[in-house]
């Protein structure tokens, strides 16, 4: 019986052949769509959660409230990880970790730059990253050992012999491979490729023991058995306990969900990475049901071509239920067909995919339980898109079906234009969704920064480098290319301190707001260029007490409510500093989020990189080879590791322009399966209404009104739909941006151009079909009657 069922599928399949290979292509790149989104959905819900002990391991977190806001952050103090292992039993182990800067490995004539951390022996004890030689917990008992990972060992020691050699870390510490792990997966958020032990920067006095400098991330491992909720608050008041007059409380969040769930308001996790999963978890099943719906069209568009077979099955005995059978096994096998598709659309696309997400996915087809899920997944396909015409044409009378016409039965809606103005009311709402996200990413694209990004470099100073300061900015500023130079703490391209605990004259000792720090030596403004509203710039080359100095910028004088601001004095710790200007505010790190309040101060701290300022319209590739030389001869043996400001400041836009790509990219699949939908749609009725556009052209009707006619239906119903999605749009994208504290307005004609594009795209779609109807010649058609 089953196999007759196939052999009658097929027959039918073959007899429709248009119509077969819309719905196997319409399909097909539905399905295909939705297997590349779920195969990206599947990697971020696999970030971070493979860890033997997954479970158990927790990010420590910490909350303070200021002016009845609460923020959040996951940095803590050096003597934080220890201190808590020690204090509370429930705690297994504990590892603390740094995120610095690329740090520079030196084998004989080989160097260049890698990801390093330091971090605790129980780094290894929490995350069971695999190990191919050695023991990095032993490891890292030692302050002068080195772990590596594969692919570093192979660069620095190509003989693959790198256990017990020595590798020099920045030209100043020498250190001994003690363990070489494999290369860290792709799915997890460390990005190290080298660890060096936390008690090497304790030996060498760089790990603060100040509890409240926050400097360090901590991960811990709970004892089996812990009841979180009842820990965190048992540990909410760890901080109190440590650092006079602190507000702050602690709390542990899941390792497993840090990376989708990290975004924090008002000491709460409300959610993170995990909202674009779930838009695009979404869109798959849009893109999907759009398919579903061409099917569902085409199989109900037909029925009066069927109508026949049904009634003759029904007078020869044949129950509903096997004609249900009949018409759900033809639509599996249409799926399967598509599925087939799909894999081939799928593996020519996933290379350009994972370069589009900018993550090495697996391939699917490599993974066994793929081939399951996806056999289920034809099934549901299959049932979903064939139980109505399934239903519907089953139920059809034999009584009714061999008389003229099928039914009279008029439906206040039509359900074959319901499901049409569903489809394009779909397809306008992702078309006018990808114009807001692209009027909003050019809309951040044109902030205002308060710097001028273009042509300025900027590269870490290092130990040699350090000993020759003054040396390397004099040979630099003598470059005919080089307008200006100076050393800061940190990158203009992001912040690397910020604190709660400045104080100045005025200021309420309750308010806690986090005020960002930075430090120049001279030249800051003239090199980032900086507007200057009042005062000047720091130069301790010309005022050796700007040591003592700070400029601010608008937001931090805002904050500081002076009238007057050159000559006030904030204290930072023990450290006092006079303002002596006033900039422009400038922004370092995400362009989408609000001015950060931030001074500059001057150079008490370590000044770690140089900001080099090229002249206008001088040549970049001879500039850069003479700098390249200068450095060389302060920076020996080691490369020239630069990077352009604007090139880091465009990296900052790249979630959202992956975003705004995917959302482009899935936009343009659901059209042209929508597409193909109204194209098979209004060849139908075009075939239907043959005699009716006969009858007209004998009586004088113009091929240019037949096809106003037979589009003037659909275009109707695509009005609609564009109607419908206006609103919804406007809604949800309202939300969107509402998120994004520098954000653009919606703008009406977004509305227009999307009603333009969708009636456009609609009105050629079936003016091919209606053309061809109207070029008929009556003769042919009316012969018979």
């Amino acid at each position: 019986m089953f196999r007759n069922y196939i052999k009658i599928a097929w027959r039918n399949i073959l007899r429709s052949k248009g119509f077969a290979f819309i719905n196997i292509g319409g399909l097909g790149i539905g399905i295909a769509a939705s297997i590349l989104i779920m195969v990206w959905v599947q990697f971020e819900l696999s970030v971070d959660r493979f860890y033997e002990n997954s479970d158990r391991i927790y990010a420590v977190w910490r909350n303070a409230e200021n002016q009845g806001i609460t923020y959040s952050w996951d940095y803590t103090p050096a003597p934080y990880g220890p201190t808590l292992k020690e204090d509370y039993p429930e705690v297994e182990e504990t590892t603390r970790i740094t995120e610095w800067d690329p740090q520079m490995l030196t084998v004989g004539s080989k160097s260049f730059y890698e990801r390093s951390s330091f971090v605790d022996p129980g780094f290894f004890k929490i995350f069971s990253f695999e190990v191919l030689e050695g023991d990095p917990i032993v490891a890292l008992e030692d302050p002068n050992s080195i772990i590596l990972t594969e692919t570093v060992a192979q660069k620095l020691f190509p003989d693959g012999d790198a256990m017990g050699k020595t590798v020099t870390v920045e030209k100043t510490l020498d250190l001994m491979v003690n363990a070489v792990i494999k290369d860290l997966p792709e799915n997890t958020d460390f990005e190290f490729t080298f660890f060096l032990p936390f008690k090497k920067l304790e030996a060498m006095g760089w790990a603060d023991p100040y509890w409240g400098n926050n400097s360090y991330r901590t991960f811990a491992m709970l004892q089996k058995g812990t009841d979180l909720e009842a820990f965190n608050e048992k540990i909410s008041g760890f901080t109190e306990r440590h650092l006079e007059d602190s507000k702050i409380s602690d709390f542990l969040f899941p390792m497993a969900d840090l990376h989708l769930y990290s975004k924090f308001e008002n000491g709460k996790s409300v959610g993170g990475k995990i909202e674009l999963i779930r838009l695009f978890g979404i869109v798959s099943i849009i893109i999907l049901l759009i398919a579903c719906i061409n099917f569902i069209n085409l199989s109900t568009a037909q029925s009066e071509n069927r109508a026949k077979e049904v009634g003759v099955r029904k007078v020869t005995g044949a129950g509903r239920g096997m004609l249900i059978t009949q018409f759900l096994v033809e639509s599996i096998m249409i799926t399967l067909f598509a599925f087939g598709i799909a894999l081939l659309i799928v593996s020519l696309s996933l290379p350009s995919f994972r370069d589009l997400i900018g993550k090495n996915l697996q391939n699917p087809f490599e993974q066994p339980y793929f081939w399951l899920l996806s056999s289920g997944y034809v099934l549901v396909v299959g049932l979903f898109a064939g139980s109505y015409p399934a239903f519907l044409l089953s139920s059809f009378s034999p009584s009714i079906v061999f008389k003229t016409r099928l039914y009279n039965k008029k439906y206040w809606i039509n359900p074959r234009q319901a499901l049409v103005v569903l489809q394009f009311a779909i397809v306008a709402i992702l078309i006018a969704s990808v114009w807001i996200v692209r009027d909003q990413m050019t809309f951040v694209h044109n902030r205002d920064l308060g710097l001028n990004k273009e042509n300025l470099i900027f590269h870490p100073v290092t130990e040699p480098m350090r000993k020759s300061k003054l040396a390397l900015r004099e040979e630099l500023l003598s470059l005919q290319e080089v307008a200006s130079v100076t050393y800061t703490f940190s990158p203009l391209t992001d912040i690397y301190s910020d604190t709660g605990g400045l104080m100045w004259q005025g200021k309420n000792e309750e308010d806690r707001q986090n005020i960002a720090r930075m430090g120049s030596d001279a030249n800051l403004l003239e090199t980032a260029g900086m507007e200057l509203i009042s005062g000047r710039d720091i130069d301790v080359y010309n005022f050796p007490s700007d040591s003592n100095a700070v400029v601010l910028n608008e937001k931090a004088l805002e904050i500081m409510g002076f009238e007057e601001p050159l000559g006030q004095v904030i204290q930072d710790g023990d450290l006092s500093f006079t303002v002596v200007g006033v900039v422009k505010d400038f922004i370092m790190e995400s362009p989408f989020d609000e001015v950060r309040p931030i001074v500059v101060l001057g150079p008490k701290r370590n000044l770690n990189f140089i900001h080099i300022r090229l002249k206008e319209n001088s040549d970049l590739r001879s500039s850069i080879n003479n700098l390249g030389e200068v450095f060389a001869k302060f920076n020996p043996d080691a490369p020239f590791e630069y990077s352009f400001v604007d090139q880091v400041h465009a990296s900052k836009f790249a979630a959202q322009e992956r975003t705004s790509k995917l959302m482009g990219l899935f936009t343009g699949l659901a059209i042209i399966i929508s597409c193909l939908g109204l194209f098979g749609l209004a060849a139908f009725v075009a075939e239907q209404r043959r005699k009716e556009i006969s009858v007209r052209k004998v009586l004088g009707a113009s091929v240019p009104g037949l096809v106003r006619l037979i589009s003037s239906e659909f275009t109707k119903l695509v009005l609609i739909a564009v109607t419908i999605g206006i609103p919804v749009t406007w809604y949800f994208m309202d939300s969107w941006l509402k998120t994004f504290a520098y954000r653009t307005s919606i703008d009406w004609k977004i509305f227009l151009w999307t009603s333009i594009l969708a009636l456009v795209i609609a009105f050629f779609t079936v003016s091919s079909q209606a053309i061809k109807t109207a070029m008929i010649n009556p003769a042919d058609i009316l012969r018979s009657e």
